[in-house]
């Protein structure tokens, strides 16, 4: 199944509102359905238990400071963890969006799973599309969490860009600077603390809008453009290799993308200019990079691929 998305029930445990994501997969929504709708139809009507880890040596024994967590409905085995490993189930991280909307207008528009489970995300609008000159972003909050071990509960802005569904995380940060928080699954999840600490505000909104628009008037040169890949590709050496650089798979393709192969390239926002850069990065990241590409969806919103499009961001904003 495309893109890790969990199908052990049958069935791609997805749901969406609008255009279906990801090869088409999934269920469609309709508008105003409530948070059991989404949870069932997102494929995550089950919890996840938890039973103490036993082993056979001569006699059935007991491993109390370890916990196996399962699938209630399947019984599928989704990790060992440790005994105080705390669980945000499936119904109260789409709870959480609930909550959201006493403050502010938002709406689930995707919710499901992957790796069978062992991750679990929710993805609400939070506003209205902001235009940088004739291209277009859409801000979107971001709660995610896993069983695993692989990775803490992480709430945090993003946007996508309308055209191509490319997603650029930690780049829309609120009042107090923070673009996601964190909570490791040695405490407890506080919906409430946590919908205080991301404090949605439209100024922050306004702010990231300044810095696309900003990006997108910034026409690089060639030289430009080959010095940013340099630095975004430069490996952890003090002596990198130019040349084996530029002649990478990662250098050659962004280059292509970027001069008019990505999707909207000849749009006066992204034609040459920072933003295109940018996006042509995530694209990439979104679409094309790596050999497998049930990893790619993995990788480009929690992994590798989330910190390689940040790093860009830091380096084209730093440029603007």
């Amino acid at each position: 199944m495309a893109h890790e998305i969990d199908s052990t029930t049958g069935k791609a445990a997805v749901a969406f509102i609008g255009t279906p994501p990801w090869h088409g997969l999934g269920q469609e929504m309709p508008e105003g359905a409530d948070i059991d709708q989404w949870r069932i139809a997102a494929g995550l009507d089950w919890e996840a238990k938890r039973s103490p880890v036993h082993y056979q040596n001569g006699e059935l024994r007991e491993w109390g400071a370890k916990n196996v967590i399962y699938r209630s409905d399947t019984n599928a085995p989704l990790s060992v963890v440790s005994s105080d490993y705390k669980i945000l189930q499936p119904a109260d991280a789409l709870a959480f969006f609930r909550g959201m909307t006493e403050t502010a207008d938002i709406t689930i528009e995707t919710a499901g799973s992957l790796k069978e489970g062992r991750r679990i995300w929710a993805l609400g609008r939070i506003d209205e599309n902001r235009e940088i000159m004739d291209d277009e972003v859409a801000p979107y909050l971001l709660l995610a969490t896993s069983y695993d071990g692989t990775m803490a509960t992480v709430a945090k802005f993003t946007s996508i860009r309308v055209v191509c569904n490319n997603t650029l995380h930690a780049s829309i940060n609120n009042e107090q600077g923070k673009a996601q928080v964190t909570v490791p699954h040695s405490t407890n999840f506080d919906a409430g603390e946590v919908r205080s600490m991301l404090g949605l505000d439209v100024a922050s909104w306004n702010n990231f809008n300044y810095r696309a628009n900003m990006m997108a008037r910034n026409k690089l040169s060639d030289t430009e453009m080959d010095t940013f890949l340099q630095e975004l590709l430069r490996p952890n050496t003090d002596t990198p290799d130019i040349d084996k650089i530029r002649r990478s798979k990662g250098y050659m393709r962004i280059m292509d993308l970027y001069k008019g192969e990505q999707i909207g390239g000849q749009m006066d926002a992204v034609n040459g200019t920072a933003w295109g850069a940018l996006n042509a990065v995530t694209q990439y990241v979104d679409h094309e990079q790596g050999r497998i590409r049930d990893n790619r969806l993995d990788s480009a919103w929690f992994g590798v691929g989330s910190r390689f499009k940040t790093k860009a961001l830091k380096l084209l904003d730093r440029a603007a």
